[in-house]
């Protein structure tokens, strides 16, 4: 991507940018009754299903030896492949794209040499993981992560600092123990970090490390679609199939010491998609995924590994819906950044539902629960001044943090953020569409936001309690003073809200030696998944 040659217009429509199984675009419309809902049993009809192991590829036109061969160029992908070289293997990359992939610059680590004097308590971060996930999560290897994410960030530094990044680190958190951001993101750049930005720096680790693999021997062979793996007599995996979305032609790349698979999830697969997070793909408005077609997980699980129980997703709640009110993510309506901000939540009845001041996907499946299946995010033209005191973190962040330590450009267009630059590159285009609605009086603003009489009574009583509580203290739904506004000072904008989905959060079930585990617990050998 061309960070510095990108378009207002063309930035509103990237989702995001995502990375075995976790982490790791716009119509515009009165008002009508959003579509139903298909099922995904009624969606998905492919000629078989993504869980069916197909016939062995048998027309190999080519054999190729390596010690080990790695499945995607992506944050897993590299790393693991440059490790690998730096011991003397011989290591072969599959890549399905034709370049490597834009990621994120924020990478999360405990124990580098950078977070000295801000160390979060690892038994409190692991448990309030536990917690927030509902005990879904696998402590043991969350556990391996802790206690070796330091010496990786310390290594990818020490090898791409020769090469001109900067590895800067986020330690910036509101003054408030409910607000639990603890200090773990490095963000690398390209030459000096920019707090207030540009940033233009930025997402650039990923090509560095593909240099320093090449520099160092590796091979990365571009357009090249992994397609099954290779089993021995025991279940050993001892290579991969691909094939080359050039010549259609299929190369066996053998693996004498193993193969890991780093594809992403399966956020670009409808069927499944649709198969295990139903929820996201029928009430977001618009995905950010776009390569990451589950080919990893179903690899694996053809190799006799199983899948996480339960499903999961990332879904950012800055999906916009248009004045059809449709959703899904079909719609491909446009992104609104403010929509991370803890502004006034109401429903299609003009009813407050939430405490505002929550999680991205929290607030995408609290709204999702009302009438419609979305809501409504309601503020006033204080709106700047109380983006500031909010001090929200992550990508959510709109103003520079007071440590300067906080990425602070705009990470659509890496350009610096302040009210000049988010009227113009986040509000004008959803104003000039008519999503974002703008009055002069609250009950114009009702009008806006179609709400018949009774709806509008409501919505003008839930206004006037919402002021009240956001002076006094919010008795209703418990959200912290400095995270509170009131609705008071015209204009006033209304938008309605949905989901972005971003990138799906579970996969095949691993050891924590990142090894597939079959059904009946034992390692697929061979093989591993990142």
């Amino acid at each position: 991507m061309d960070n510095q040659g990108m378009s207002r217009r063309s930035a509103l429509k990237i989702g995001g940018m995502a990375a075995f199984g976790t982490i790791g675009a716009m119509t515009l419309g009165g008002c009508a009754a959003p579509k139903k809902r298909t099922t995904a049993k009624e969606e998905a009809t492919p000629s078989r299903s993504w869980r069916e192991k197909p016939e062995p590829i048998t027309d190999i036109a080519e054999t190729v030896e390596a010690d080990l061969i790695v499945v995607g160029a992506g944050n897993g992908g590299l790393v693991s492949a440059m490790t690998a070289q730096e011991k003397g293997f011989e290591v072969i990359v599959l890549e399905k794209g034709n370049a490597i992939a834009v990621a994120r610059e924020a990478i999360g680590t405990v124990g580098s040499r950078h977070s000295a004097g801000h160390e979060p308590d690892v038994p409190r971060l692991m448990n309030h993981a536990r917690k927030v996930q509902s005990g879904d999560v696998n402590m043991a290897l969350y556990k391996t992560w802790a206690e070796k994410s330091g010496e990786f960030m310390d290594w990818l530094e020490d090898i791409e600092t020769p090469k001109g990044m900067t590895f800067p680190f986020e330690w910036h958190a509101p003054a408030d123990p409910e607000a639990y951001y603890p200090a773990i993101c490095t963000n690398p750049v390209m030459g000096e970090f920019q707090p207030n930005g540009p940033q233009f720096g930025a997402y650039q680790h990923l090509n560095v490390l593909r240099e320093l693999f090449e520099e160092a021997g590796g091979t990365i062979e571009f357009l090249m679609p992994a397609q099954q793996l290779v089993q021995d007599a025991d279940g050993r995996v001892t290579g991969v199939i691909a094939q080359s979305s050039d010549t259609k032609k299929h190369t066996q790349f053998n693996a004498r010491r193993g193969v890991i698979l780093c594809t992403g999830g399966y956020g670009a697969n409808p069927e499944m998609v649709q198969d295990m997070c139903p929820n996201m793909w029928n009430y977001a408005t618009s995905t950010a995924a776009t390569g990451e077609t589950g080919d990893g997980i179903r690899m694996a699980l053809w190799a006799g590994a199983v899948m996480e129980q339960g499903s999961g997703a990332m879904v950012w709640n800055r999906g916009t819906v248009a004045d059809d009110e449709k959703v899904g993510a079909d719609c491909a309506t446009p992104l609104f950044l403010p929509a991370s901000q803890p502004f006034l939540r109401v429903n299609v009845r003009g009813e407050r539902f939430m405490n505002e001041d929550s999680t991205y996907p929290e607030i995408f499946s609290q709204g999702q629960r009302q009438p419609k299946g979305f809501s409504w995010q309601v503020f006033d033209g204080t709106y700047w001044d109380d983006i500031q005191r909010f001090d929200t973190g992550g990508c959510s962040r709109l103003v520079a943090a007071p440590d300067g330590s906080a990425f602070n450009a705009d990470v659509y267009d890496l350009q610096p953020m302040s009210k000049e630059h988010l009227d113009s590159f986040w509000f004008e285009p959803v104003l000039e569409a008519g999503i974002l609605k703008k009055c002069d009086t609250l009950e114009e603003l009702a009008d806006a936001m179609n709400f018949n009489d009774d709806e509008k009574a409501t919505f003008l009583a839930t206004v006037k309690r919402y002021n009240e509580v956001m002076k006094s203290g919010d008795v209703d739904y418990g959200k912290p003073a400095y995270r509170c506004s009131t609705v008071d000072t015209a204009p006033f904008f209304a938008i309605r809200t949905a989901g972005n989905f971003l990138v799906s959060m579970n996969g095949v079930v691993t050891d924590t030696n990142s090894q597939p585990l079959r059904e009946d617990g034992s390692g697929i050998e061979g093989l591993y998944g990142c």
